[in-house]
């Protein structure tokens, strides 16, 4: 089948120049891995979480204008945004092993074999309804060929950052329903795994980059939110990835762990390590347009002084607490090597 491999060979080609200058930098666990990996290839893909692994729905089943909320790349040589380019790390993982996604695929004779039940805004209560309704409501059936991704915890993070600034929380509440929140991720992952045999799903899950490192962040210490914004948002966010990863159920065989709360972490306090990335910004948003679905390559941050110009290969934020395609690459790289490396 046709994958579109034109423009997959780039994309696969940038990821895995980023793989390699940033291999030392990536710090990643597997969960109960360990030894060879077992040349693992998933025949189907089900991706659960928020709008990190989104694309919206294309105008007609054939059109390759979904969006993304990150930065929406273009066609080479033209000014048309193409779901293809610029690829969230879901998408990445996907063509690896020649899956297509319903929301962007062009070829009329691609039989869809990677899914998305991830919804935009999503929190850890969505995340168990959209599991809830998988395997209760749509019943899928899943095997041991069947890769599961699930990325989500941002929104917490900033729902209960909200809710101290509100005073409707202690940050002591906060930092222990933090916590609740990722016991309650980590035990989803029985749900598809079934832990005590070996005949379910292989799942990935992600510990969430520092909502204390992003625009929000930094937006919210200079302003609103005041000096110490950023140490709270980190803290909760500490809090919620140390539960999920303390609580999850290691079983040495199908969950593996992306750490790129560690890897984002190294990039913003390692110098040498967001230039061997090719970042040249780890704290501004790229994207201008208020609504990110409309962000794209040439809405981006122009020039100012000396600072130059935002893009989409050199700036690792895209606004808010949303990364841009190198978090995406990084995230996907982190992701393969896992897949590659577990005893999957």
């Amino acid at each position: 089948m046709n994958f579109r491999t034109d423009r997959w060979s780039a994309v696969a080609l940038r990821s895995s120049l980023v793989a390699l200058t940033v291999a030392g930098s990536l710090l990643l666990a597997s969960c109960g891995g360990g030894g060879g990996g077992t040349n693992y290839r998933p025949s189907r893909l089900f991706a659960f979480g928020d709008e990190a692994s989104v694309l919206t729905t294309p105008s007609t089943p054939l059109a390759l204008d979904a969006k993304k909320y990150s930065i929406n790349g273009f066609t080479p040589s033209t000014t048309t945004p193409d779901c293809f380019a610029d690829p969230l790390w879901i998408q990445t993982v996907a063509y690896n092993f020649g899956l297509v996604y319903a929301e962007c695929n062009d070829n009329p004779t691609a039989t869809p074999t990677a899914f998305i039940r991830a919804q935009a805004g999503a929190k850890v209560a969505d995340l168990v309804a959209q599991i809830d309704h998988f395997l209760n409501v749509e019943h899928v059936a899943l095997v041991k060929s069947d890769l599961v991704t699930i990325m989500v915890g941002t929104n917490d993070v900033l729902e209960l950052y909200q809710s101290v600034r509100a005073s409707t929380l202690t940050q002591t509440a906060a930092l222990a329903e933090a916590a609740r929140r990722g016991a309650v991720l980590a035990s989803q992952f029985d749900r598809v795994t079934q832990y005590g045999s070996n005949d379910k799903a292989r799942a990935l899950y992600v510990l969430i980059p520092n909502v204390g490192d992003s625009p929000y962040a930094y937006a919210e210490e200079s302003g609103a939110g005041g000096a110490g914004s950023r140490t709270l948002l980190t803290a909760i966010t500490r809090a919620f990835n140390d539960e999920l990863r303390s609580k999850i159920t290691i079983n040495g065989r199908s969950i593996g762990q992306i750490n790129i709360f560690d890897t984002f972490v190294n990039i913003v306090n390692n110098a040498k390590a967001a230039s061997q990335a090719g970042i040249l910004n780890i704290t501004d948003a790229a994207c201008v347009p208020a609504d990110l679905l409309q962000c794209t390559s040439s809405t981006l941050q122009p020039a100012i002084g000396t600072a130059a110009a935002a893009t989409d290969a050199t700036w690792l934020w895209a606004k808010g607490a949303n990364f841009g395609p190198i978090g995406h690459s990084l995230l996907s790289s982190g992701a393969l090597a896992i897949i590659n490396n577990n005893p999957f």
